[in-house]
């Protein structure tokens, strides 16, 4: 590193470095099936014909990246756009194969090379982009870019991710693969783009040819770290995991997935650009995130079995659209808070254990969704599928309620 570099990591980075990637990721991911993307569940069951078990356990499969992930918590922070970069190029190639499997109409065994896309997938944003992304901004940006990152220009993001869907729904095939190359064109554009970014100074080198490197210490966790933990983990649970296939398989067979995925985005979208920068308390700000969680898992059981009548069918909406607004300004909350929580000699570590923490609760749900859909019927008074929604939701108020009230400094300034 040239003594400009050095000089430059210690100035925060400007804004524009970072926005290009915050706007492009929902889109990439939902492309390649991280956290259940819904583009990829769409064309999982519309244009591959996966079942809705075979989809769910490949969702599930991303666990098997626990080891690699808590490896990856000793990656250095000077290592963190070089990540970034290679993530990218990684999810460009993974674009490409599935814009090639849909294009041949790929079947069977053929097909099933999707579900191996997203296990990879999961592995890749588990251990490259994770471990990168937070903890860059938690030591490269300003408290109020950082928000700015977090929530509106993420929002940017989720409502490019929208207009996607809306897209993916009005082409055939052919125009399902354009967009598929466009986001991989895109991501190697970004790749090249994050060249500018400085990620910080490389650890010194020793003295002489046999003296040791220095160690660092490990700083440790904070101890409210755990209950955002937890909460994290109760509200993935509860946000309708494998929504798009349930519906598609067991309550509203003729319902337009594009539709349903679209109204869940743009309730994201608006939930991120709600949320107002601030250097005080977000506490309440979770539970009022979590408050809306429930009453749309609450709505949830006023649906029967199969949406017929136009009252299901705007409950439909409403339920995708509250849960999804909830569950992200909750969690945007409880990022902030975590943020506050972190120091830079711990902020890989505790970021990478978050991830660990979110995306194998995330995983886990999907999995845990995708059984519950195949075991749900009909003719049942309450699905196994609605149980587990409403039962998580109720659990994550629980948890939410008493980490704010135990820890309440973890959700302050």
């Amino acid at each position: 590193m040239t003594g400009d570099d050095a000089g430059t990591a210690a100035r925060p980075e400007p804004l524009r470095r970072f926005v290009p990637l915050a706007l492009l990721k929902p889109a990439l991911a939902a492309a390649l099936g991280i956290d259940g993307g819904p583009l990829f569940q769409i064309l999982a069951v519309e244009d591959l014909s996966l079942s809705a078990a075979a989809i769910g356990t490949a969702f599930g499969l991303g666990l098997l990246s626990l080891p690699v992930q808590v490896w990856a918590a000793r990656l250095p922070l000077h290592r963190a756009r070089r990540n970034l970069q290679l993530f990218l190029v990684v999810a460009a190639i993974q674009a490409l194969i599935l814009a090639g499997l849909i294009s041949v109409g790929a079947t069977g065994g053929l097909a099933a090379t999707a579900l191996v896309i997203t296990v990879t997938a999961e592995i890749s944003i588990s251990v490259l982009f994770t471990t990168a992304w937070q903890p860059l901004l938690s030591t490269r940006t300003r408290s109020v870019d950082r928000q700015r990152l977090n929530a509106f220009w993420s929002a940017m993001g989720r409502g490019l991710l929208a207009g996607v869907l809306v897209i993916f729904a009005a082409v055939n095939v052919a125009g399902r693969a354009v967009v598929l190359i466009a986001l991989a064109a895109a991501a190697v554009a970004i790749a090249v783009q994050l060249r500018r970014v400085v990620a910080g100074d490389p650890p010194p080198v020793p003295a002489t040819p046999t003296a040791p490197r220095p160690v660092p210490e490990k700083a440790p966790l904070a101890p409210a770290m755990i209950w955002i933990l937890a909460s994290f983990t109760l509200i993935n649970f509860a946000s309708l995991p494998m929504w798009l296939v349930y519906l598609a398989e067991v309550s509203w067979p003729d319902a337009n997935l594009a539709l349903v995925g679209a109204v869940q985005t743009a309730a994201v979208v608006a939930a991120l650009l709600a949320w107002r920068s601030t250097d005080g308390p977000v506490g309440r700000r979770v539970i009022a995130g979590t408050l809306v969680l429930l009453a749309g898992s609450a709505a949830l059981l006023t649906v029967g079995g199969t949406v017929a009548g136009l009252r299901e069918q705007v409950t439909v909406f409403a339920v995708s659209a509250a849960i999804a607004a909830g569950s992200t300004y909750a969690s945007i909350a409880l990022l902030e808070a975590a943020h506050r929580l972190v120091s830079a000699e711990n902020s890989v570590r505790s970021f990478t254990l978050l991830d660990v923490v979110d995306s194998s609760s995330l995983q886990f749900g999907l999995f845990a969704g995708g059984l519950l859909v195949t075991v749900s019927t009909v003719g049942q008074p309450i699905s196994p599928y609605v149980i587990f929604v409403v039962g998580t939701s109720l659990a994550a108020a629980v948890v939410i309620g008493i980490t704010v009230r135990l820890h309440p400094g973890s959700a302050a300034s």
